[in-house]
């Protein structure tokens, strides 16, 4: 009968199982990690003890030796800015937790990295530490220097967004076509005064968002009756936009927000003014969040799929980072309407 081995104090080490086993740690290793050298490494009844007494110590590999071994930390990074004492922006709940589950599924760890005031040293740090496998961008300007970096760093990158210039591997919403949608959605129900608002111009995002609503009001002929403006943002710009052009001389008959925050901004000064939604002013919004389409009275979306984008960003990294090919340019994914009770033909 086979005696029994003694408890350890601690997790088993590869030292205890050389001890136990009588050869070198290293032999030890290379058995276990599968590195066996041909015609030099123990034979397979060694090998099999060797295994044998791993699983009664219960021996579990050092997963940061083991990185450090094969040149790898199964880590993505996503740099983001957060701002001092300001919370990370809704639309993160949708991106962070899309990606949290694609890079499970592939083996991967997501690391949220905050870039500061030096995104360009802060990625340069990420990327000569190896403090992770790849990266994954978002919030691209227009003028934004981190894809060249990474370019020239030779660091794996994905854009969860829109490319700032052709030849770079993102994914995300086709912004052209939701400044499109919009106005086109409008007008259809008979609007001619719209009032846009937009992410800023100087955001690849904010630029082709623009682009699309403009292209779409000269197109339908109503171009002089169209505004844009990117000038306020967040809940509190949507509320003073909205007011003022609403209490102005020949007032917008509908809105169309950026986001759900400025959405709820104009909805609070269109309640205070004494307007109704839809009867008296149409609002159509476009959406970042699931937890936001439960509110009620419902306000109607241009649904921007972020979820699905940074799942395909995420999927489009993953790969990349194990050896597979994958599409080396833009690849978008198409706004879907949800009309949910806040949009009328104009009275």
């Amino acid at each position: 009968m086979e005696e029994e081995l003694p408890r350890l104090n601690g997790p088993a080490r590869l030292e205890d199982i050389a001890q136990r086993v009588g050869i070198s740690r290293s032999e030890v290793s290379r058995v276990l990690n599968g590195r066996l050298r041909a015609g030099r490494s123990v034979g397979k009844a060694k090998q099999e003890e060797i295994r044998r007494v791993a699983r009664e110590l219960n021996y579990q590999p050092h997963q940061g030796a083991r990185n450090l071994a094969r040149g790898r930390t199964d880590v993505i990074a996503l740099p983001v800015e957060i701002p001092h004492n300001a919370p990370l922006p809704p639309h993160y709940q949708e991106i962070i937790s899309a990606l949290t589950l694609v890079f499970h599924d592939h083996g991967f760890r997501l690391l949220l990295a905050q870039l500061g005031e030096n995104p360009e040293a802060a990625l340069t740090r990420l990327a000569q530490t190896r403090s992770c496998d790849g990266i994954l961008l978002t919030d691209i300007r227009m003028d934004d220097p981190r894809p060249k970096l990474l370019e020239e760093l030779h660091f794996p990158f994905v854009i969860r967004g829109s490319a700032p210039y052709p030849g770079v591997p993102a994914t995300g919403i086709d912004n052209q076509a939701v400044g499109r949608m919009g106005v086109e959605t409008l007008a259809k129900l008979g609007h001619r005064r719209i009032l846009c608002q937009h992410i800023g111009t100087g955001y690849v995002a904010g630029y082709w968002r623009q682009r699309g609503a403009r292209e779409a009001a000269e197109t339908l002929g109503i171009a002089d009756t169209v505004q844009q403006d990117d000038s306020l943002y967040g809940e509190e710009g949507g509320y003073i936009l909205a007011k003022n052009a609403l209490s102005g001389p020949n007032p917008p008959t509908a809105l169309f927000a950026a986001d759900e925050l400025v959405g709820f901004g104009m909805l609070r000064a269109i309640a205070e003014l004494g307007l109704r939604v839809p009867e008296d002013v149409s609002v159509l919004s476009c959406l970042n969040t699931r937890i936001l389409r439960r509110v009620y009275p419902g306000l109607s979306v241009l649904n921007l799929q972020l979820e699905v984008a940074a799942h395909e960003a995420g999927l489009r990294l993953a790969r990349l980072l194990r050896g597979d090919s994958i599409p080396g340019d833009q690849v978008f994914i198409q706004p879907v309407l949800d009309d949910t009770g806040s949009l009328a033909p104009p009275r």
